[in-house]
């Protein structure tokens, strides 16, 4: 089982990506791969622009580290996002062009006719319209069959779509979204779905005990009321708590992922190896990713391992 990950140029750039990857590689203890982003969507959000003379540094000084890399696209202009692609390609780094939602559907048909592998954006700020994107998905798939062109689907974790349709690769932050409301996911294998649990709910946590305990969770602790909270904790206490608010769900998207990839088994593209679906777990905070990581060596048999206030704080 291998730890994928996606991280963006706007809340890595500063990192050392190497120092990064190896401590998760260690914290885990396999293989890791990392889906690079630009992370413009988040950027434009606060009013932030990325240089492309940036973000081709970036790729350039990390290129041994990434596994994928995504262009610096323009939602809304496709022809600004092609002029990137171009010149991060003439630069010879390998990226994917992005079709945004509302495109022109030539310039899919071009894209497709270029490349094996593009990148879907554009559906987040479409997300209370399900129908309306499966029908503009269908519809990109249907164009890409005539090539054999693959999909990347930026945030597309939605169940059902993932089920029907064969992407090579998604990322989602869906995995860590539910700790902001005291919920862990958990990957239910038998009926093929997730299933969050909230924690400090004593009967929810027995009614899912052994899914909790098959994730690397203790239901008596995520039961109890204050589940990593502070308060009320001793400070061992409380980081083993974030090891299984973060760890849990990293551990249910991660076998959602290899759920999807035994059912839609879809072949790699030229230049990629192993095949479909994979599943990137999307993070902008160094901690999350780490506790992610650890928490798939608990799953896995390992024993579990803290971080200190100086590694929690980065």
């Amino acid at each position: 089982m291998t730890f994928r990950v996606l991280t963006s140029f706007h809340y890595f750039r500063d990192r050392d990506m190497a120092e990064l990857v190896d401590t998760l590689r260690q914290d885990y203890g396999g293989a890791v791969e990392m889906f690079a982003d630009s992370g413009a969507f988040s950027a434009a959000t606060l009013g932030v622009t990325i240089s492309l003379a940036d973000y081709r540094a970036w790729l350039t000084d990390w290129s041994g580290l990434i596994t994928t890399a995504a262009t610096l696209d323009v939602i809304g202009d496709p022809v600004a996002t092609a002029r990137n692609t171009e010149a991060l390609e003439a630069a010879g780094l390998t990226v994917l062009p992005t079709f945004h939602v509302g495109t022109p559907w030539p310039v899919l048909e071009a894209l497709c006719a270029r490349h094996r592998y593009i990148a879907l954006g554009g559906m987040v700020p479409h997300t209370k319209e399900p129908t309306a994107v499966l029908r503009w998905l269908i519809r990109c798939f249907r164009v890409a069959a005539e090539t054999g062109t693959v999909f990347h689907g930026f945030g597309q974790t939605r169940l059902d779509t993932l089920a029907a349709l064969p992407f090579y690769s998604v990322d989602s932050s869906t995995w860590a979204s539910g700790a902001r409301y005291g919920a862990l996911t958990l990957w239910d294998e038998t009926r093929a779905r997730l299933v969050p649990v909230q924690a400090g709910n004593p009967q929810a946590a027995q009614r899912h005990a052994d899914l909790l305990r098959s994730h690397g969770a203790d239901p008596a602790a995520v039961g109890r009321p204050g589940f990593a909270s502070l308060k009320h904790r001793s400070r061992e206490q409380f980081e083993a708590e974030l090891l299984m608010m973060r760890g849990v769900p990293a551990v249910a998207f991660t076998r959602l992922g290899q759920w999807l990839a035994r059912r839609h088994r879809v072949p790699a593209p030229p230049g990629w190896h192993g095949a479909g679906t994979s599943l990137f777990l999307a993070e902008t905070r160094r901690r999350h990713l780490r506790r992610g990581a650890l928490g798939l060596a608990v799953s896995n048999g390992r024993p579990a391992r803290l971080l200190d206030v100086e590694e929690a704080a980065r």
